[in-house]
């Protein structure tokens, strides 16, 4: 029997159909999908925060005018008399390493720098590159700290850390893991067995725009978390693993290629701080550290980024301070002029300079985008940044503080930043 145009155009009809239908179920199967992705996304992750509160300024961020011409104050500057009207502009406490920062109107001290200030960090599990004649202890995989210093940990940019705490009962002094938690959100990723359908199928706008995971910020002392040496720097205290808090989507995020955890700092084996830093018979207390690289408190001068921000505006036109990943950001200043800083007040307390900090090329990566630069700022500031007989190869920017006193006190935006001692550095390497 013949097939007639008729006939063929109706089996054309039929499959469009059919198609369209096949078409129409799939965006509708995928849009239930998507919805119980975000609600799932959202009630799996987030614990109910009733009568906690965020960490962090009320109002309008203090950087929002970082960029601002008028903070541009050349090193050679008359213009503002040394010490008049220099104050703190911005507050920044980074909870996990190289992750975003969360900014402060005011901010508790330590002798371990700001409270809740690089207590967290992420590791990755290596094998190191030991000596053939090495012991085996020594070529076992070991935990390593991870920044965006790390080619393909840049993404750490986008990865944003909130601190949520509830108040303490007065007549407790049990600490438990309702005190605070820490809530860590990142760009969604699709993993797991729909994820190719999710990638295939699904348009952005259906899709979460983030995940999330919780950590308890403070631990009982009888929890069950394991305690692995983790190693930073020349450093391998005793910290506690609380990966079992991380999703499998959060590794698959950063494509780390081998385990990924999370780090939480032990009180109880602390990193303690020598080189440049004064000693416990001047300050009273031994100060120490967390996952900070070396010091407790980092400082920075906003006329000083501006110079550098100068100098490298081809290439970067928006130069942030957020880059070298302060804890107080100063105003007032002129460019490097707190080169030579040994001692300083800042509100009604204490802080002894320890050393110029010495940059890395961490500051390459753009904090918004998370994209790096080949080269820049690191090629400029080596250019004539280095200052610092102590490590005449690197350039420094900004300080490194430890507090006069050991117990928690408070510094504020605003508070008066006044000199009481200037000398030279001598940075001594770890």
């Amino acid at each position: 029997m013949p097939i007639s145009q008729s006939m063929i155009a109706r089996v054309q009809e039929v499959v469009d159909m059919a198609a369209f239908e096949v078409f129409v179920t799939t965006v509708v199967a995928g849009a239930v999908f998507a919805f119980l992705l975000r609600r799932f996304n959202v009630t799996r992750v987030h614990p109910s925060l009733k009568g906690y509160q965020k960490l962090g300024t009320t109002g309008p961020s203090n950087l929002l005018d970082e960029y601002d011409s008028g903070y541009t104050i050349p090193q050679a500057s008359q213009t503002i008399k040394d010490g008049a009207g220099w104050k703190v502009k911005a507050l920044l406490i980074h909870p996990i390493k190289s992750c975003a920062p969360v900014e402060l109107s005011s901010a508790e001290v330590n002798g371990t720098g700001f409270v809740w200030d690089r207590k967290f960090a992420f590791a990755e599990l290596l094998t190191p590159q030991a000596r053939r004649d090495a012991v085996d202890e020594a070529k076992k995989p070991q935990w390593t700290f991870r920044t965006q210093r790390t080619p393909g940990y840049e993404k750490l940019a986008h990865v944003r850390p909130e601190v949520w705490l509830r108040p303490r009962n007065n007549d407790s002094h049990v600490s438990t893991p309702q005190d605070g938690m820490l809530i860590v959100s990142y760009p969604y990723t699709p993993s797991g067995p729909f994820a190719s359908f999710v990638k295939f199928f699904l348009p952005s706008f259906l899709l979460p725009s983030k995940s999330s995971f919780s950590v308890p910020l403070e631990l009982p002392d009888n929890h069950d978390y394991p305690v692995e040496r983790v190693t930073i720097w020349k450093d391998s205290p005793l910290w506690v693993n609380v990966g079992r808090h991380v999703p499998e989507s959060f590794r698959l995020y950063l494509g780390a290629k081998n385990a990924l955890t999370l780090f939480r700092v032990d009180p109880n084996s602390p990193r303690e701080v020598f080189r440049c830093a004064p000693r416990k018979e001047q300050l009273g207390y031994q100060a120490n550290v967390g996952f900070a690289d070396a010091y407790p408190v980092h400082l920075l001068n906003i006329s000083s980024v501006h110079d550098i921000g100068e100098r490298v505006k081809e290439d970067i036109p928006r130069f942030s301070s957020r880059r070298f990943r302060p804890n107080i950001l100063i105003q007032g200043p002129a460019a490097f002029n707190e080169d030579d800083w040994k001692i300083i007040r800042i509100g009604t307390h204490v802080f002894f300079c320890a050393c110029h900090t010495v940059r890395c090329r961490l500051p390459n990566v753009d904090p918004d985008t998370g994209a790096r630069h080949p080269v820049e700022p690191d090629k400029t500031l080596k250019s004539f940044r280095c200052i610092d007989d102590g490590d005449p190869l690197n350039a420094c920017l900004g300080l490194q503080l430890v507090p006069a006193e050991g117990q928690v006190f408070q510094v504020h935006v605003e508070d008066e930043v006044v000199v009481l001692e200037r000398g030279e550095h001598h940075y001594i390497k770890q």
